[in-house]
């Protein structure tokens, strides 16, 4: 029988050698496969990675605007190493896909039922910044100029966060320069094609990255305050201007906290927000927190915070206030990407920096005016005037800052970034940590770096620091820095 087995797997093998010249045809071709990039399908998957971002509550925990009430883990900082390889290998491919094909020009001209070539790209473009302002912020050093290269370069180099930003603001300059007079992007969740509302993201990006440097470049005619003048001109002038994600109620594409809370209820508003805010008798408590459940059942509601990182909790989800309903339990409450009470906050803040004229105060009343408003919130003249702004500048910072921190709720990453470049409010960390002593600054690269690009890993943990939670990014000079 071995004999035979034997000569069997000869012949197969001469036969496979001499296979050479034959022809079969599509007979591995599927017929329902796209045989061209549709850059729609591409656009809408990498828009959609936004709008993860965006509603991801690891940064709502780090600033502990909420606390795991079971489970918490998350509160006490159990994830040291974050991937990062799905945002390279998804969001990031598809977008340089949309660039690539849009400047080939033998394929460019088929891609145009997607809309212009011209704004394609720059759309692409826009997006791809976004992405890797939130890696740099997030992890420091990245792989930027040499990735999404493929086989072509496996082991990219890591730049520096300086240069990755300034090669941002290029990108985003170029991209908004580019735009032309033809039709918008097909498959456009954002702004269905509105190329004047993608200008608008563009530079309310720039100016919110350039204020992102203000400890590193503090000078009223530095490098950074030339782009926050840059982009003033052209980001979002009011609340009716948002950026915001717009969630669908069908479950494919609604709102993700409410898929959370349809499986477990494991968050509620913290301690940390909820008694600042009744300490300041500040009503958007009321349009940020439910009453709890025990004491309505009681006929005396009241808001209770979830205390902050505990090791282990044995409170009753019925006895902390949840994050309001219309968030929890609304599939369409939207993803809030940039909002203009955040911009007012950085004009209040370049004014007190002496980057731009006017008064920081209208600036620092018209960002809680927009927060009350988006939120519905009622007593907003009362409580500007309970809490103008200070005449003395090192005061009226913190004010803007703390402001900016009750505002940017549910904002998580970028709450997380104003937060770590301010460093008010003062924050203590989770009791008992398991990772580290403090409030996460940073995250750990990913576990696949060190094995599969151990050089380029090695030099960049050289350069920037230990890879854990507690190591500074560049532009984060607001703490204090010890692995320096």
């Amino acid at each position: 029988m071995k004999r035979y087995t034997k000569i069997y797997c000869s012949l197969l093998l001469i036969g496979l050698i001499g296979c050479d010249n034959v022809d079969f045809g599509e007979t591995n071709v599927d017929p329902d496969a796209p045989t061209t990039v549709v850059s729609s399908g591409l656009l809408t998957n990498a828009e959609k990675t936004i709008s993860s971002l965006v509603t991801d509550e690891i940064g709502d925990l780090y600033t502990q605007h909420i606390s795991q009430i079971t489970y918490t883990d998350g509160s006490r900082y159990v994830t040291q190493n974050w991937d990062s390889d799905y945002l390279y290998k998804g969001a990031l491919t598809d977008l340089q896909t949309i660039i690539n094909v849009n400047s080939d020009e033998n394929m460019a001209v088929g891609q145009t039922v997607y809309g212009s070539n011209a704004n394609q790209i720059a759309v692409a473009r826009l997006i791809k910044a976004y992405i890797f302002q939130y890696m740099t912020d997030t992890w420091g050093m990245m792989p930027y100029s040499e990735a999404l290269q493929g086989l072509d370069n496996p082991y990219p180099v890591f730049d520096t966060q300086e240069a990755i930003y300034d090669s941002l603001f290029t990108e985003i300059d170029e991209a908004i320069a580019q735009m032309d007079g033809g039709t918008g992007p097909v498959g456009d969740q954002l702004f269905g094609g509105d190329m004047e509302r993608w200008k608008q993201f563009g530079n309310t990006m720039k100016l919110i990255m350039a204020l992102r440097l203000s400890n590193v470049y503090p000078s009223p005619t530095g490098y950074a305050a030339t782009k926050f003048k840059e982009a003033m001109s052209g980001a979002i002038t009011s609340s009716d201007e948002n950026i915001l994600y717009p969630f669908l109620a069908d479950d494919n594409n609604d709102n993700p906290w409410q898929d959370n809370f349809q499986t477990r209820e494991d968050y509620a508003v913290s301690d940390v927000l909820i008694d600042r805010l009744i300490a300041d008798s500040d009503p958007r408590l009321s349009v940020y927190a439910e009453y709890t459940r025990t004491s309505v059942s009681n006929g005396t509601p009241e808001y209770v915070g979830m205390p902050y990182g505990l090791p282990n909790s044995e409170i009753l989800a019925s006895d902390v206030s949840f994050i309001s309903s219309n968030v929890i339990y609304n599939g369409e409450f939207p993803g809030m990407i940039y909002m203009y009470y955040q911009v007012a906050f950085s004009y209040a803040e370049a004014v007190e920096l002496g980057w731009i004229a006017g008064s920081a105060s209208d600036y620092y009343e018209a960002g809680i005016t927009a927060s009350f408003e988006y939120w519905g919130a009622e007593g907003l003249s009362e409580y500007l005037a309970a809490y103008p702004l200070s005449t003395d500048s090192a005061t009226a910072m913190q004010q803007i800052a703390e402001e900016k921190w009750k505002a940017l709720y549910l904002q998580g990453w970028e709450s997380w970034m104003e937060w770590k470049r301010i460093g008010y409010p003062v924050l203590e960390p989770a009791t008992m940590p398991l990772n580290g002593d403090d409030v996460p600054v940073r995250h750990g690269y990913d576990n696949d770096y060190p094995s599969n690009n151990t050089e380029n890993y090695n030099a960049a943990v050289s350069a920037q620091g230990p890879d854990n939670l507690g190591t500074h990014v560049w532009w984060d000079t607001t703490h204090p820095i010890t692995n320096q």
